[in-house]
């Protein structure tokens, strides 16, 4: 049995037929394609993503954050940044990055974002406060000089 190799053209119903005359039909469904021409339709603000998300998925994000990535969700939109405010988000962040919860604390903070960057401007500064000290350690040891000369040492190499 041998399968017809023929082709069939399907024409849609407002393609016009050879001779170029519409049916009734679709004459008529072409007048009124025509009559919602883009000039009659008002434009709308494109649609993002972010418009199709409800506040609570977002809030739900916001929480997986860490403090710099938080900071920086703050500048992806007006609606983002209201929303990475809630003092829970940054109530959550002292939580788990330095343990200080309010039970901690004599007084409550004005606002537990500002406790987080208090708390890791105290961190940097410890930080940096333990490394010079190591390394004035390290250069009195290795040059056997007394601790005044390795902190000038320090000093001459900051001022450069």
């Amino acid at each position: 049995m041998r399968l017809s190799s023929s082709r069939a053209i399907i024409l849609h119903p407002l393609v016009a037929p050879v001779g170029g005359a519409l049916s009734p039909e679709a004459r008529i469904v072409a007048e009124w394609l025509r009559s919602l021409s883009p000039c009659n339709v008002i434009a709308a603000e494109p649609l993002s993503l972010l418009d199709f998300t409800c506040d609570e998925n977002v809030h739900v994000v916001l929480s997986f954050l860490d403090g710099p990535s938080l900071c920086s969700a703050r500048s992806v939109c007006r609606s983002w940044h209201s929303m990475s405010n809630d003092d829970n988000l940054w109530l959550n962040l002292c939580l788990q990055e330095f343990h200080v919860s309010p039970e901690h604390l004599t007084s409550q903070p004005e606002s537990y974002q500002k406790l987080y960057q208090f708390a890791c401007r105290s961190l940097k500064t410890l930080l940096r406060d333990y490394l010079h000290e190591q390394c004035l350690i390290n250069l009195q040891k290795s040059l056997r000089i007394p601790r005044a000369a390795a902190m000038t040492l320090i000093e001459s190499r900051a001022t450069m």
